[in-house]
């Protein structure tokens, strides 16, 4: 179903009242002061998808690589971590320096946990059959934990899927039957979660496996949010900003950096900022879908708006006073569209990485 500019106006500027809120400006990768090894992609600017669009054509910048030499003569590979992550809730601060706070959140609506998981595998399935087609044997799950103490080790440590994880960000973690949900070392997104504790140990269990099946390690990881948070953070030396603000937007989206490929083998190079021998192919820029956005409807409680009211919004804003100011927002999305746009969105940063990966061994 597609919609006009007119009506994807009216839904950014639904989602923009009373915050001071609007489009966030694209991320750029902080470069370090000491080259410690490759660790994140950079991120590009949007680019605007529904199903039946081609993604070939910015195949050449679509997909970030840590490295080129990673994966030279890799023939046979089992696949250790594949999963998807559907973002269903989303929400930020920020604290003036005179404690006033803006606070934003948005729900999900339409989608079920049956559309996620069904999404999750047909993903899997053209993925391992996109794989196989360009000559890479793809080792059994099952057939590998009986040859591979190390991925028996691995997945003892990992979590079932699906997961869901997360208060005030909250989201659900699929996976293929018979897999389990880990995070990898330096996932952007762990951190917010409250898992690192499934990252510290994996590259030791990952490197064993990688060995004992003289096979590499791979693994999918595809992050799908639907709302685009910005909050004004602290400043220079720590120092609180003058006025709490938060800048958002309506995004269905699959997300840059953490949407990745990677795989273990011998030839990758383990840095200080990256443990594993991981290659990877990370995607770079965010891939929106507005088709399927039905309405970003305010569903603020009467007492958060009274309470908005007596706690001087005005003083707020200029950073003056202790007051509060929330805004809630359900974003409803028709379930149908947005699996179908979700669906081929992944399947076709999937083509692009795994042409890469091919054409690097």
């Amino acid at each position: 179903m597609m919609r006009d500019n007119k009506t994807r106006l009216a839904l950014a500027a639904a989602a923009a009242l009373s915050l001071g809120l609007g489009a966030a400006p694209a991320a750029q990768a902080a470069k370090p002061l000491i080259n410690l090894g490759p660790k994140t992609a950079p991120q590009s600017a949007p680019i605007e998808f529904s199903a039946g669009d081609s993604l070939s054509s910015a195949a050449s910048s679509l997909v970030w690589q840590n490295e080129r030499d990673g994966t030279k003569g890799l023939s046979q590979v089992v696949i250790a971590s594949f999963q998807v992550e559907f973002v269903t809730q989303s929400s930020a601060a920020s604290t003036s320096s005179g404690f006033a706070q803006a606070k934003v959140s948005y729900n999900l609506s339409g989608p079920t946990a049956q559309d996620m998981q069904a999404i999750t595998d047909a993903f899997y399935a053209k993925f391992v059959a996109d794989l196989a087609a360009t000559g890479v044997t793809v080792i059994p799950l099952q057939d590998a934990l009986a040859r591979s103490p190390g991925l028996v080790r691995l997945m003892n440590m990992a979590k079932p899927a699906p997961y869901v994880r997360g208060g005030g960000n909250r989201s659900g973690f699929y996976s293929p039957p018979g897999y389990k949900f880990y995070f990898t070392p330096n996932d952007g997104r762990a951190k917010a979660f409250g898992d690192t504790m499934t990252t510290t140990g994996s590259q030791v269990p990952e490197e064993m496996a990688m060995r004992e099946l003289d096979a590499g390690v791979l693994g999918v990881r595809m992050v799908v949010d639907f709302a685009e948070i910005e909050a004004r953070g602290r400043g220079i030396l720590g120092m609180r900003p003058p006025t709490a603000r938060v800048k958002s937007k309506v995004n269905v989206a699959l997300l840059p950096v953490d949407s990745q490929l990677w795989v273990l083998t011998p030839q990758a190079k383990s840095t200080v900022m990256d443990l594993g021998h991981r290659q990877r192919y990370a995607l770079t820029s965010p891939i929106v879908m507005p088709d399927s956005v039905l309405s970003a409807q305010d569903t603020t409680t009467t007492a958060s708006k009274a309470g908005d009211a007596a706690a001087n919004v005005i003083g707020l804003l200029a950073g003056g006073g202790i007051g509060q100011k929330t805004r809630t927002y359900q974003v409803t999305v028709d379930p149908v569209a947005w699996s179908r746009d979700v669906s081929a969105a992944m399947d076709q940063v999937s083509i692009v990485m795994i042409d890469r990966l091919n054409r690097d061994r």
